[in-house]
């Protein structure tokens, strides 16, 4: 999938990622409030961070499949039908001239 797509469809759904930062935040808010320990705050970043990037792969395969799915149903030419389609087109091509 183009990467513009992807990153256009990450924004739009607010998980493109999680910055360090972000994560920090976050979990420090969690520990001002008492939700969490502070001896266990840098394990939860490294987790919360872990969990984003994880959600973020699940998610891109998820929409990846759901394209490829649409686009087969459209009957619409992949790149890869389109690159065996010039292979032969070439093959053809060097033939006729041979010949000619």
């Amino acid at each position: 999938m183009s990467d513009i797509i992807e990153k256009s469809l990450y924004i739009g759904l607010g998980i493109l990622t999680i910055t360090k930062e972000k994560a920090e935040q976050v979990i420090n808010e969690l520990v001002d409030k008492g939700k969490i320990k502070r001896e266990e705050s840098s394990k939860a970043i490294k987790d919360l961070i872990a969990k984003a990037e994880e959600e973020k792969k699940i998610l891109s395969h998820k929409i990846e499949t759901g394209i490829e799915n649409a686009l087969t149903k459209l009957n619409i030419a992949t790149k890869k039908d389109l690159e065996t389609i010039n292979k032969k087109l070439d093959k053809i091509i060097k033939q006729q001239q041979k010949r000619d």
